[in-house]
């Protein structure tokens, strides 16, 4: 690497955004491991774009090295996936040993150092083994001699190698015929470091693109490694849920906050990805991300860790790798276990408490990062909109440019959120996502909360008296943790006030004894 100048540092990070940007659909396809859910791209591309966005914003006089600084905390805050927090982990480690003013192999190390102890369980042939090969390059050449350009040459150059091998060296890679796709998104930001640093300006910057052939299975010269038979689990792994926050707490026992919550959250999922520490000043801040099917496990440890800290960026994604599609769902929840209801429904949830700890309030940056891990063009956002800081306008003017509309859908309560999620997977073609939702909740009545006692007559009083234009057709009751006993109840009465309508009863893994009751009605026939 060459100097830590401010100039090369907004020239490498918009150079590294811009080149992630252009590859992200190439890097989705082949993302096999640690999960196929054809997203690192997309998620490297967020991670680094928040980065970006900091160092853009950054005053016209800030060094070099406040530059990294502001672009490794945005990256950390912002991060999407496990290659996304691993990536900013990197990009940590990077300004640290920038900060020290250490040479550029050190700086190299210490970031490929810093990546790996994030990640419980390290593999071969990951992004990791592309930024241990960048440093040992890197101070082999420095060893030799050579200055910051030929470190960053030499260290982009075994990243590539090791990209391109990484396939042998994993089963899961060997068995899909792909490469890693987070070393190669990695290969990418490297090579925009070296080009920010042979150019004056962004506009004379060499255009970095993905000069590795992704899918070299689809060759005739390539023969996979003896013996290849991953089972499907290895492809997709223990847990179907993909669950991250931010955690900010005070500084004091920092150090060991990072392997506490990895330790813990290993115990009960995989994919384990734990960044962040002590930020300097007197609080320290974590991203962490793990993939579980025990979300209430997770949560538990989340709260138990935050102490009298505060959670942020609670996102909760089913894992089920899907085609690109033009519209994605974000929901807004209170409710734990509803939270994976959702998600399993296809919304990305951002959980705003119900779990035993202080949850930050949802900010618009907050919805734009959820909605911009749908992978959509548009969003449709549902929930207690009036408890988050939306300022009447999530997106996507925010910073959000990927997305085309963020449509904001009066869904004030949890009910609502169910009934118009239903909706959409049930519409008939040549309707929206929006004319299905707004649809469902149009027909929707929905009965204060009640005590699980009272749920039998709010249930009668809600559906009431028979309306000759409309008939009751579902009802939808989220019961508390011990209102749960009162479901069969709840059955007996729909079939007693509503004997046509189909009774949907979830938990929201909330403590109390409280029902929340809807129900939807349907234009009767001939009327």
């Amino acid at each position: 690497m060459t100097e830590i100048d401010a100039g090369l540092v907004r020239r490498w990070v918009r150079g590294a955004t811009d080149a992630l940007r252009r590859e992200r659909a190439a890097l989705d396809r082949v993302n096999v491991f640690p999960v196929a859910d054809a997203d690192t791209g997309t998620n490297l591309y967020l991670t680094l774009r928040e980065g970006e966005h900091a160092v853009r914003a950054a005053p016209d006089d800030a060094t070099g090295v406040e530059l990294l600084a502001a672009a490794a905390r945005a990256a950390l805050l912002g991060a999407r996936g496990n290659s996304g927090v691993i990536l900013s982990e990197w990009l940590r480690g990077t300004a640290l040993e920038a900060r020290r003013g250490a040479t550029a192999a050190t700086i190299l190390e210490e970031a490929a150092r810093s990546a790996r102890a994030a990640v419980a369980s390290p593999a071969d042939g990951t992004i990791l083994t592309a930024a241990d090969a960048a440093a040992t390059a890197g101070r082999a050449a420095e060893d030799a001699g050579g200055g910051p350009g030929a470190v960053a040459r030499a260290a982009v150059g075994a990243a590539r190698e090791a990209a391109r091998t990484s396939m042998t060296e994993h089963p899961v890679l060997a068995a899909a015929g792909v490469l890693d796709a987070g070393a190669c998104g990695l290969v990418l930001v490297l090579g925009a470091f070296v080009a920010a640093a042979v150019s004056d300006s962004p506009g004379t910057m060499e255009r970095v693109s993905l000069d590795l052939i992704v899918r070299p299975g689809r060759g005739a010269a390539y023969v996979p490694p003896e013996p290849v038979s991953p089972d499907a689990s290895a492809l997709t792994g223990p847990g179907g849920l993909e669950l991250m926050f931010v955690l900010t707490r005070g500084a004091a026992g920092a150090e060991h906050v990072a392997p506490r919550l990895r330790s813990r959250l290993e115990e009960i999922g995989d994919s384990v990805v734990v960044v962040g520490g002590d930020t300097g000043a007197e609080t320290a801040v974590w991203q962490a991300h793990v993939h579980t099917d025990r979300l209430p496990d997770a949560l538990d440890v989340a709260a138990g860790i935050a102490g009298t800290g505060t959670l942020a960026q609670v996102h909760v994604r089913h894992l089920e790798a899907a085609d690109p599609h033009e519209w994605g769902v974000v929901a807004l929840t209170g409710a734990p276990a509803l939270a994976a209801d959702l998600a399993h429904a296809g919304a990305v949830v951002l959980l705003t408490g119900g779990f035993g700890a202080t949850v930050d309030t949802v900010t618009p940056d907050d919805v734009q990062r959820a909605a911009a891990s749908t992978g959509a063009r548009r969003a449709l956002l549902l929930g207690d909109t009036a408890g988050a800081s939306l300022d009447g306008d999530p997106g996507p003017g925010r910073g959000g440019g990927d997305l085309d509309e963020i449509i904001v859908l009066d869904a004030p309560t949890d009910v609502h959120v169910v009934v118009a999620l239903a909706a959409l997977g049930t519409a008939p073609g040549g309707v929206t996502p929006r004319e299905a939702a707004e649809s469902a909740l149009a027909g929707l009545r929905v009965a204060r909360p009640v005590d699980a006692g009272e749920a039998g007559q709010a249930l009668a009083r809600l559906v009431g008296p028979a309306d000759a234009a409309r008939r009751p057709e579902v009802v939808t009751a989220l019961l508390d943790d011990d209102a749960a006993p009162v479901a069969d109840e709840l059955a007996a009465a729909v079939t007693r006030v509503a004997p046509a309508a189909e009774l949907v009863a979830l938990p929201t893994g909330r403590p109390g004894r409280t029902v929340h009751l809807g129900v939807e009605t349907a234009p009767r026939e001939g009327v």
